[in-house]
């Protein structure tokens, strides 16, 4: 069984306030949500990613500090980091968030000249042909994981141009098809002790049954289609008076630093833990990944690509739940 909810203020989540939030609220809210659908025994395994995984950071304590460590089975943390005590000051996060979260206020895609750059842009898109025109792949994946084959099961031979599947029904597909006897809680990102298992999943490896007959599709056009299409659920944008939630939830990001004293305390409560790192990544460096691994003690350490966002779409989301999650089920039974 797998649990997926959308944060505060996101999707079909509500928020009362606009206002400057923090990990440490966020993981109130992920506890909220577990008791409630599973129980206040239950026990889960932990995945997040990027801001999910800081998250995760935070509910892992608050479990650990409360005695309630043990209903962690294991913990998948990927391209996040344990932020830096060097931060915006709090009183300038949300003012500065929402003036970079601001929608546009008319269709810009007309005036768009052809030939300009993509890249940048964020969640500052218009319409659709906005989103076409300057919305950048290279910004969040590996160049090599994007050129390589997509997996079967993004093709449709009978509806070529039909949108792929989503990395959040990939992800519910990867749960199911492996036995364990866990549920996961998923939460939607300096050198490594010796100690730690090192696993790498290679850039651009075709998967099996890849390519046959000619049929492989790049990731790269597979990627697309998914995130033309549903480019509004993916970055929380359906209208907006979503913006300024998108804004509190970026300041959690500003605001986030994981203090020694808790690091400490997840580590030395001997919690199954695997960080993916990615090695080119765009908002969190390789080394801050890596630290965030030493800091917590992880047991697997995973390179999962170069890219942001290389572990959670397509195939890559079952290459990062073998060597995460995986591993670690394996490694305690």
């Amino acid at each position: 069984m797998t649990l997926v909810y959308d944060s505060r203020g996101l999707g079909r989540s509500t928020c009362q306030v606009a206002d400057r939030q923090t990990t440490t609220l966020l993981a109130a809210d992920a506890q909220a949500v577990v008791d409630s659908a599973w129980g206040a025994d239950s026990r889960f395994c932990l995945y997040g990613i990027s801001l999910g995984g800081m998250i995760a950071q935070e509910l892992m304590y608050r479990l650990v500090a409360s005695g309630q460590g043990a209903r962690i089975l294991a913990a998948s943390l990927h391209v996040t980091s344990p932020g830096s005590w060097l931060r915006l000051p709090w009183f300038l996060q949300l003012p500065l968030m929402l003036i970079a979260f601001k929608p546009p206020a008319a269709p810009v895609a007309a005036a768009i000249p052809s030939g300009t750059k993509k890249g940048g842009g964020g969640a500052m898109f218009a319409d659709d042909a906005d989103f076409a025109a300057r919305y950048s792949l290279d910004t969040l994946f590996g160049k090599a994981w994007l050129e390589g084959p997509a997996p079967p099961e993004a093709i449709d031979p009978a509806a070529p141009t039909a949108p792929v599947a989503m990395a959040t029904a990939a992800a519910v597909s990867a749960s199911a098809k492996r036995p364990t006897t866990a549920a996961a809680a998923g939460l939607g990102g300096g050198a490594a002790d010796s100690s730690q298992l090192h696993i790498s999943v290679e850039a651009g490896r075709a998967p099996a049954g890849a390519g046959d007959n000619g049929s492989s599709l790049a990731r790269r056009e597979a990627v697309w289609r998914v995130l033309t299409a549903h480019w509004r659920e993916t970055l929380a944008m359906h209208a907006p008076v979503d913006y300024p939630a998108v804004a509190c939830q970026v300041t959690a990001v500003l605001g986030r630093y994981l203090q020694p004293h808790k690091a400490a305390a997840i580590r030395f409560a001997g919690l199954r833990i695997g960080v993916g790192v990615s090695t080119r990544d765009a908002f969190f460096p390789e080394a801050a990944q890596r630290q965030l691994a030493t800091a917590l003690g992880a047991e697997v350490v995973q390179v999962t690509g170069a890219g942001h966002l290389d572990g959670i779409m397509l195939d890559g989301v079952y290459s990062v739940f073998d060597g995460g999650l995986g591993s670690l089920l394996t490694i305690s039974k």
